[in-house]
């Protein structure tokens, strides 16, 4: 009686997954696989199954879900793509030009999207305008004008020379006028398929990329809030997914786990407007800052030394020597007194000759628990030596409104370059990164003779070290979680997290 209660149970159980895997919502064209197809390709093992956020939507310009716009990058192509080292190189693109002011692209010949019509530079110029527009690929956009366009060739106009700018040109490509459609047409190495109510990824036959296939169909299946991707992969419900870890929480679960560089740099800027104009005082808390230690506290050994301010892995600084980590209370001492600062032992604490204590605003974003701690290390790091900190913990839209209006001396922040590398946040006027930096400055004139060519990123290297505008902390990495069914490589970055996904096995 026991046993057959239990196969009844099972029953039900199996009954109920396959349910609730079920989407009512309008989807793409029916597939026509006959019975007799699906009947061969049930005997073949499960594959690769994907997760989506069915509320979220398959319009890569629609979608705010990062899982969904990760999964759509095997639905449209870009320009071009991300390679190891935050190398770039041409997909749709054929050839390029960087001269001035002007990227000239020319699109490959008989490229066709998945329905068959070809691809042309309207298409390209009408994805970069809803690029452009949109708020997670517009940021790698910002110093890229306009794009205009004629038979295979597009001219992007640069606000700025950037001799690197071809890396921020990894937006989809959809169909032009596609943009307002749930599933815009696309060229990718897939297309969205729909059957009996569940979706999938078939293999396109007219993709740009001719890799040898074994993967030629992915399952999808919904993500919920109580049913996530972690969940989902220990249940054996899904074979991998890349998490940029932007919450601040990692998880180690029963499944395989391997991480993911991100291209993430975490900072502590200096108001030079105030107290640190003195850039004596700037070097001291450089010096009584642990880069090491307090990254370790708040990040859990998921992040990455700096080369200077660039993204180590980057292959342009691959020869810039490895900046070590400057920790030096000794030396910090010496130079708050050389700034003038006296020691004040009954309070052991700094103290001006007019007898004020020194005293600084350390603002952080208290939008995630790492932050938060690299807040509390920073200040115990500084008090230890005698500065005095307020730590000041704000909540996003308040912590903006603090930064604008120069309300620190000291704050914790986190951009992210784009695969050009871009440190133009810093150092332009209206940089999202530039509260309290002086954007005339040396620094920021050696930056922009950079990105012009006109000297190389050692001496760049060097004019930021002897003028530090802000402290490179590190760069964050992020997190691939794959089943231990699947045979996976890990050859994949934040900007191609599928890249080598015909040769998976599952």
């Amino acid at each position: 009686m026991k046993k057959l209660i239990c196969i009844l149970l099972c029953i039900t159980a199996v009954f109920c997954i396959f349910s609730a895997c079920k989407s009512s919502e309008e989807n793409p064209p029916e597939d026509t696989t006959t019975e007799a197809e699906t009947s061969e390709a049930a005997v073949v093992k499960k594959g690769i199954t994907l997760g989506y956020f069915k509320d979220k939507g398959f319009n890569p310009y629609k979608t705010d879900s990062p899982l969904n716009r990760n999964l759509l990058t095997l639905v449209y192509d870009s320009l071009f793509i991300v390679e190891d080292g935050y190398a770039v190189s041409p997909l749709i693109a054929e050839s390029f030009t960087n001269e001035g002011n002007k990227l000239t692209v020319t699109i490959k010949d008989e490229l066709y999207f998945s329905d068959g019509s070809l691809v042309d530079s309207s298409d390209v110029v009408y994805s970069f305008n809803m690029a452009k527009d949109n708020s997670f690929y517009g940021k790698r956009l910002t110093n890229i004008k306009s794009a205009t366009g004629s038979d295979s060739t597009v001219i992007f106009t640069l606000g700025k020379e950037d001799i690197f700018a071809e890396g921020c040109l990894n937006f989809p490509i959809i169909r032009a006028g596609d943009g307002g459609e749930k599933t815009p047409v696309g060229s990718g190495r897939y297309i969205l398929k729909k059957k009996d109510g569940a979706y999938y990824l078939k293999a396109n036959d007219t993709t740009t990329r001719k890799e040898e296939m074994t993967t030629d169909k992915i399952n999808l299946v919904p993500v919920s809030a109580d049913k996530g991707e972690l969940y989902l992969l220990q249940t054996g419900d899904l074979t991998y997914f890349f998490d940029d870890l932007s919450d601040g929480e990692y998880t180690k679960i029963g499944a395989n786990m391997v991480k993911m560089p991100l291209n993430n740099l975490v900072f502590l800027a200096f108001n030079s407007e105030g107290i640190f104009a003195d850039e004596s005082l700037k070097k001291a808390v450089n010096l009584a800052v642990d880069r090491v230690g307090l990254c370790d506290k708040a990040y859990e050994g998921m992040y990455r030394r700096t080369k200077s301010a660039f993204n180590p892995d980057w292959h342009i600084v691959s020869s810039v020597p490895v900046s070590e980590n400057p920790y030096n209370t000794k030396q910090a001492e010496e130079l708050l007194e050389k700034s003038g600062y006296i020691y004040a032992y009954s309070h052991n604490a700094y103290r001006s000759k007019d007898y004020e204590f020194l005293k600084i605003k350390l603002l952080v974003c208290s939008d995630t628990e790492a932050k938060l701690t690299l807040g509390k290390e920073i200040k115990k790091s500084l008090e230890s030596i005698g500065i005095g900190v307020e730590l000041i913990e704000k909540e996003y839209s308040e912590y903006i409104s603090a930064l604008k209006d120069g309300d620190f001396d000291l704050y914790v922040g986190e951009i992210k370059p784009g695969a050009n590398m871009s440190l133009s946040a810093f150092f332009s006027s209206d940089g999202n990164a530039s509260y309290g930096i002086d954007t005339k400055s040396v620094t920021a004139k050696a930056y922009f003779d950079f990105t012009k060519g006109a000297i190389d990123a050692s001496t760049f290297v060097q004019v930021f070290d002897s003028t530090l505008p802000f402290i490179p902390l590190c760069y964050r990495d992020g997190m691939a979680y794959y089943s231990r069914e699947l045979s996976y490589e890990g050859n994949v970055n934040e900007y191609e997290p599928f890249k080598n996904v015909y040769s998976w096995e599952a």
